[in-house]
């Protein structure tokens, strides 16, 4: 049965789900598998005083300039949005790991500087740019945050997991900054059609059962957080997580699924990315893999890197491309159901 994959991936800083692939890997991996259950809209930006826009954040509530002169950023789902408003940044980081646009950016960043996707972006060299604003996303302690907002009003991750930016407050944010709320508006609400056109050509997709999660040597793993991004994208389109997915996690971001448990993979849609794995290996590499349901169905959908970033660490450009990825999936979901 035929299992649909894309194209082999480049792309850009991983904030995916922390699982055990080797040491280094798993811990940038971890940026997508937090749940801490706030509400994304306590995140936000508002009016400040005049010439400058609050914004709240992870870290905390930062003023920054209307319109700045130098925008520096870390985060995917600010450059993306940046771009998609016609005001590139002007130095844009992304790890040594994913250091190649994805296909649905612009590529339009003024410069483009890659750092150990193991670590953060090098204080001095973030500095000699000499930025007025800095859009961090994740960070991993208050004090890395503070030697980043000497430099310049910094933004951490906006949304409702500290460890990836929520992309539709992104966009609302970015917008506010610009002084462009409307055109950013305007890019959630055609991004939100999307995902409800998906729904419209694909009414299989309305409560049908769903995980996103990774293959690779040590094992499967699932994310199970539902503020998880890859888990919001799923739910976007109407995709239960099961609830036995979730009682499997121990923390509540995350679930380890041993040999004899991957019955728990028998979903309606079932979303893999292995990694440090070929896809042709994965029927020998998944004990079980060949009789799982979704594999039978065709609703198993292997991704590589791109793909998979696209919806673990999701912007407001690649969620639309994303969706465009999946067509055959929700058709065969949709042939599966009748």
């Amino acid at each position: 049965m035929r299992i649909p994959t894309v194209a082999a991936g480049r792309r850009f800083r991983t904030t995916a789900l922390a699982l055990t692939i080797t040491t280094a890997l798993a811990g940038s991996l971890a940026a997508c598998s937090d749940d801490d259950g706030s509400d994304p809209s306590d995140f936000s930006a508002t009016a400040a005083q005049s010439g400058t826009v609050e914004v709240t954040h992870t870290m905390g509530t930062t003023e920054v300039p209307e319109d700045p002169g130098k925008i520096v950023s870390f985060s995917p789902s600010f450059t993306d949005v940046f771009s998609a408003l016609g005001r590139p940044v002007d130095v844009e980081y992304r790890t040594d790991f994913y250091g190649e646009p994805g296909p649905w950016e612009n590529g339009d960043s003024g410069e483009t500087v890659t750092y150990s996707m193991t670590g953060t972006p090098d204080v001095e060299k973030v500095a000699e740019a000499d930025p007025d604003v800095i859009f961090a996303g994740y960070l991993p302690d208050q004090a890395t945050y503070d030697r980043y907002n000497q430099i310049a009003p910094t933004i951490a991750t906006v949304g409702s997991s500290p460890m990836s930016d929520d992309w539709r407050e992104a966009t609302t944010v970015a917008g506010d900054v610009l002084g462009k709320s409307d055109e950013a508006t305007k890019l959630v609400e055609d991004a939100d059609q999307a995902f409800a056109d998906a729904k419209e050509n694909h009414p299989a997709l309305d409560g049908a059962t769903g995980a996103f999660g990774q293959i690779s040597e040590q094992g499967l793993a699932v994310v199970t957080g539902d503020s998880d991004p890859a888990n919001v994208f799923l739910t976007d389109l109407g995709i239960v997580i099961p609830e036995e997915i979730k009682a499997a996690s121990q923390d509540g971001s995350r679930a380890f699924i041993s040999e004899e448990n991957t019955d728990l993979l028998n979903t309606d849609l079932l979303y893999m990315w292995p990694v440090g794995v070929e896809a042709k290996d994965v029927p020998t590499t998944v004990k079980g893999w060949d009789q799982l349901t979704p594999v039978k169905n065709g609703t198993a959908f292997l991704a590589d890197t791109d793909a998979a970033m696209a919806i673990s660490n999701p912007t407001i450009l690649s969620v639309v491309w994303e969706l465009e990825q999946l067509e055959d999936t929700f058709t065969a979901l949709d042939d599966a159901a009748e």
